[in-house]
């Protein structure tokens, strides 16, 4: 084995939850029969560089597949949600107090999906999108960002500095785990940003994955996943530096990290202790991860006995929300059609599709809400729960109850 990112040796195989499909890859009913591309889904932990990374990473080819024309596409428009439209304009409006009071007030965002966070500048004139998917881009042209319908990459990068000058903040939320080179994102954000320039990403913090048990958010899609000090050490490489960090709520826990080329910006009180929380919780460490591993094994066991004893009592469960968390669990909980009769989702195109490897039928909300016979629906997405059942009342006050798995399986309300 060897670091996917410092070629180091000194690296760990910490947990293995076993073959399992593309996270996406939803199934038409009549390629059931078919063999289904699968890999070995694991994580590893470097004692250099401290990166917790996927053991085996996947060909991009098996996840983002273009249409006939050569677009690709994107399962996920983030401005569906109302929790995540408030989080993303709160997050902007912050950017632009804190670093685009005078001067440059340019803003760069990698993987600017619908545009639901450039929306929310006062002006977003001074915005410019990276997105590759061109189906989200096209949402975000429309509401008048302009959006370059591209991967990141260091060439474009040069080409948007030769064209459009440099920015004062460059960002990315839930974007720089999935980028398998990081050492070409960082090149990419050193030519574009100027010389007080920030460096602004929010991803799935490990040391909530850790803390939670939540081994659902490790998936194919995400190569990476980050420490501060894991982080500090790819940036320090490139003449970067964290200066200040934000624990967030979004995706079942965050960091929002900051960085500036060394030197340029005084370290906060708030990174300092969220630096001083990591070392406690050893994430420097194998330790930590180890008993992570020992969590997840027991977490899949206490779901799986909820869901029999449920059955045995001849209760009906169902699914509700076929996202990406959900083929996780349904794969190494081994969540039969036998268990969960179907998967409730509002996305249109995967509706009447089954989900990957577990091929669990996925219906409308509209059906959802018409199954009067439905006891229990296992929420997929647990990160998205107040929201959810908030939404859900009328299933709740004929006598429904949501079934949660993190951080331990238990029923709700």
């Amino acid at each position: 084995m060897e670091c996917k990112l410092c070629d180091s040796k000194n690296v760990t195989n910490f947990l293995n939850l076993g073959k399992m499909p593309v996270a996406n890859a939803y199934v038409r009913p009549e390629d059931a029969g078919k063999e289904e591309f699968k890999f070995n889904l694991g994580l590893n932990f470097c004692g250099d560089c401290k990166m917790v990374q996927l053991k085996e990473t996947v060909p991009y080819d098996q996840y983002i597949v273009p249409d006939e024309e050569g677009k690709t596409h994107y399962a996920f428009f983030s401005g569906t949600s109302d929790f995540m439209k408030k989080h993303f304009r709160s997050f902007a409006q912050t950017l632009e107090q804190r670093f685009l009071t005078g001067g440059n007030k340019r803003v760069l965002e990698i993987g600017s999906n619908d545009g639901i966070m450039l929306s929310g500048f006062s002006d977003i004139s001074s915005v410019l999108g990276v997105e590759p998917s061109w189906n989200v881009a096209e949402v975000a042209k429309g509401d008048g960002i302009e959006t370059v319908v591209e991967f990141f990459t260091e060439d474009l990068a040069k080409r948007i500095e030769r064209d459009k000058g440099r920015f004062r903040v460059v960002s990315s939320a839930n974007v720089l785990l999935n980028i398998y080179d990081l050492d070409e994102v960082m090149r990419g954000a050193d030519t574009l940003l100027d010389d007080k320039g920030v460096f602004v990403t929010e991803d799935p913090y490990i040391g909530e994955i850790v803390e939670k048990t939540a081994y659902d958010q490790i998936y194919d899609e995400h190569a990476w996943y980050f420490s501060l000090t894991s982080l500090d050490n790819l940036y320090k490489r490139h003449g970067f530096e964290i200066f200040d960090a934000e624990r967030q709520w979004t995706h079942g826990g965050s960091m929002r990290v900051y960085a500036g080329r060394i030197g340029e910006y005084e370290k906060t009180e708030g990174f300092e202790a969220a630096l001083q929380d990591e070392k406690r919780q050893g994430l420097h460490t194998i330790e930590p991860y180890m008993e992570f591993a020992n969590s997840v094994h027991q977490s899949k066991f206490a779901l799986a006995g909820l869901l029999e004893s449920l059955r045995a009592d001849g209760k009906k469960i169902v699914g509700y929300a076929a996202a990406s968390k959900g083929t996780i669990v349904q794969n190494y909980c081994g969540i039969t059609p036998e268990m969960i009769t179907y998967v409730s989702d509002n996305t249109s195109f995967k509706q009447g599709l089954l989900t990957p490897g577990m091929h669990i039928p996925i219906v409308s909300p509209e059906m959802f809400h018409s199954d009067k016979d439905a006891d229990y629906a296992l929420l997929f997405a647990w990160n998205h729960a107040d929201e959810i059942i908030a939404k859900e009342k009328d299933f709740i006050d004929r006598g429904g109850r949501f079934i949660v798995h993190i951080p331990e399986a238990r029923i709700v309300p």
